[in-house]
Parts: structure tokens; sequence; C-alpha cells
């Protein structure tokens, strides 16, 4: 009977250690998984904000080109503009 029962005390203590073991396994995994998503997101985000930043430079470049081409067309059709003014002006003054 000793026998038995210090098998079923090694029994319940090693039932015991297996639910612990994998309690612990479970919570590991847990912590483990939430990492994970955090890191995840941040690398996420990080991707995120340097596409944000890459885009940014070159909507500025696009932008800052634009801009000159605009003024340049504007320079060039003041002084067109006076000579087309003075076209009209004489072709009036012809009739």
């Amino acid at each position: 009977m000793k026998a038995e029962s210090d098998a079923e005390a090694t029994l319940k203590k090693a039932n015991e250690k297996a639910q612990n073991i994998v309690s612990k396994a479970r919570a590991e995994s847990s912590k483990t998984i939430t990492v994970a998503r955090e890191s995840g997101q941040e690398e996420s985000l990080a991707v995120v904000a340097g596409a944000r930043a890459e885009a940014t430079k070159k909507a500025d470049k696009v932008s800052s080109a634009g801009d000159e081409e605009i003024s340049a067309i504007k320079d060039n059709s003041e002084s067109r503009r006076t000579k087309a003014v003075e076209v009209v002006l004489k072709s009036f003054l012809a009739e």
C-alpha cells in the first residue's frame, strides 16, 4: 500500500508540475505575442513615417519647381502682354 500511495503522490505532483509548466508556457507565449504585435506596430509606424517624410520631400521639390515655372510664365507673359496690347491698340487705331 505504501508503494501505491507513494505512486499516487508522485503522480499528483507530476500532474501539478505539468499544469504549472503549461500555465507558464501559456503566459510566456501570450507575452511573446504581445511583444511581437507591439514591435510589428512600431515597425509599421516607422515605415509609414519614413514614407510620409520622403513623399513630403518629393512634393516640396515638385511644388518648388512648379512655382518656378509659374513665375517664369508670369514674367514671360508680362513682356508679351505689353506687345499684345500695342498690337491690339494699333489695329483699332488703324481702322
